[in-house]
């Protein structure tokens, strides 16, 4: 496959502890994924005991991935080497149910066990016996049917794949997501109710009864892989790509977590299909949302877009892999100033997709998505010269990161035209970011309507006048005597074009 500019990007980027790659099947993710870790092998694997761990979901894609790391290994084996190489360290590539499992046998000698899993008829059994017994305990309780067998068993797996294990997490927790047909089971089940203490009932005993017959569930190896795992301090990974990552529970979140060995250049990278069909019980999607709450830190994004026909399977030949040479006029480059704080941004965006933002900073580039991005109308032309006929059109959008504006209100950018405010490093053609009001202070840059003439200048309040002060020698100042006068807004930001 080719890989593209935003797939390079991402394999020679800056350690950071989150990453997430998000993109339809085919766009190239797991081959990206597959250099990334190669270059993270040969550049930031600094000790004997540093390891690269990719996980799959699968054996079929287990072994796809071990083809393609061949032949990227051989493609790579000059461009990728640094002082740090290290022939000795290969990263293993695991499916993550094989590596809890090996974590659950070690459980199971540990505490001298010898359990069953359980299967689906013996766990309707169950379960039916225990909507009974719990019936007992709440006879007006329409929820507790027979025939709402499915549903129980649905969501005692759900409690335990978010490892809810304590009544008051259950009780209290957000339960969105759940769907049931008419006849299989209750449309809502609110935090607090009797309903869901019946529930946590009916999990418990179905708790106990599996434990009696010798029985586990997969949710129980799981949790019992999670609890040993949490109890030994060997068998960590430095760094950790995970395939497939969007039905992961929170348990199994909690695992990779645990496997993670934290230093300063430790990375974890997550892999996630936006056109697939996802768990009920996936943690890191909610409703169709990719949910990054639960990694608690920022997370550096990345999109990919371009799709590629042989993606589907990795390839498996040093012949069928292309990497293009990068074309970095596929991005236009810009600087914001920050005029609140006095600070200024890098940032790229993509000609042909506007809303594609990738902020450069001390930790490396960033690529934002769309939740995290503010779209702001673009006005044409405010006159940084001589007042101009303010023109009211929308010109067009422009996409920036929601914090740079953090508590501002109705933004938008005004293009200007001229250069009168050079002084205060406002050029012709630059964009600035207005915050809309009707009021300002002295010393402001403001955007004021003179008689339905607009231009932009920094705000003088005297004693007996106000003045409009340019910030270039060649021009005068604007003396304010009409009542027909009155500020547009305040500029907060200036966006400067650097291509």
């Amino acid at each position: 496959m080719e890989l593209g500019l935003k797939q390079h990007r991402m394999i020679h980027s800056k350690p950071s502890r989150y990453s997430l790659i998000r993109g339809a099947k085919g766009t190239g993710k797991t081959t990206a994924a597959i250099y990334r870790s190669l270059y993270l092998k040969n550049n930031y694997c600094l000790y004997d005991d540093d390891k690269v761990l990719i996980l799959t979901s699968n054996e079929e894609d287990t072994n796809s991935i071990k083809n393609t790391y061949i032949a990227a290994q051989e493609e790579t084996r000059f461009e990728y080497l640094s002082i740090f190489s290290n022939e000795k360290i290969k990263p293993q590539v695991l499916t993550l149910e094989s590596i809890m499992y090996k974590y659950y046998l070690k459980y199971e000698d540990r505490y001298k066990l010898k359990k069953e899993i359980i299967i689906e008829n013996d766990k309707k059994k169950i379960m039916k016996d225990c909507i009974l017994k719990v019936k007992e305990n709440y006879p007006r309780l329409r929820i507790l049917q027979i025939d709402y067998t499915q549903f129980f068993i649905d969501e005692v797996k759900w409690i335990k794949s978010c490892n809810y294990l304590e009544a008051d997490l259950y009780l209290q927790v957000n339960r969105t997501g759940r769907k049931c047909e008419k006849g299989q089971g209750p449309q809502r089940i609110n935090k607090n109710s009797t309903s869901r203490k019946a529930i946590y009932e009916l999990m418990i005993m179905y708790n106990e009864k599996l434990n009696l017959k010798n029985f586990v569930d997969d949710e129980d190896v799981n949790i019992y892989a999670l609890k040993m795992l949490e109890s030994v301090s060997m068998g960590k990974y430095t760094h950790i790509i995970i395939d497939k990552s969007d039905n992961l529970t929170k348990v199994q979140l909690e695992f990779i977590n645990t496997l993670y060995k934290q230093k300063s250049y430790s990375t974890m990278t997550f892999l996630i299909d936006i056109d697939g069909e996802y768990n009920a019980n996936s943690w890191m999607i909610k409703g169709k949302k990719v949910n990054i709450r639960p990694l608690g830190e920022k997370v550096k994004s990345y999109i990919f877009r371009n799709n590629y026909e042989s993606q589907e399977k990795p390839m498996e030949t040093n012949e069928n892999i292309i990497v293009n040479n990068l074309n970095v006029d596929d991005l236009e480059n810009f600087q914001y100033c920050d005029i609140r704080h006095g600070r200024a941004y890098d940032f790229m965006r993509d000609y042909s997709r506007i809303s594609d933002i990738i902020v450069n900073d001390e930790k490396g580039d960033y690529e934002y998505i769309n939740e995290e991005l503010v779209e702001l109308p673009v006005y044409s032309d405010i006159a940084a010269g001589e007042p101009i006929q303010i023109n009211s059109e929308i010109e067009g959008n422009f996409y920036i990161p929601k914090y740079w504006l953090k508590g501002i209100k109705n933004p938008f950018i005004l293009k200007v035209k001229g250069d009168s405010m050079i002084g205060a490093n406002i050029d012709d053609g630059d964009y600035v970011v207005i915050r809309q009001e009707q009021a300002a202070n002295n010393k402001d840059i403001v955007a004021v309507d003179i008689g339905g003439n607009a231009t932009l200048k920094r705000l003088s309040i005297g004693r007996d006048r106000i003045l409009l002060m340019p910030e270039n020698e060649k021009y005068k100042p604007i003396v304010i005597d009409s009542e027909d006068t009155y500020i547009i807004g305040i500029a907060i930001g200036i966006i400067k074009h650097k291509n």
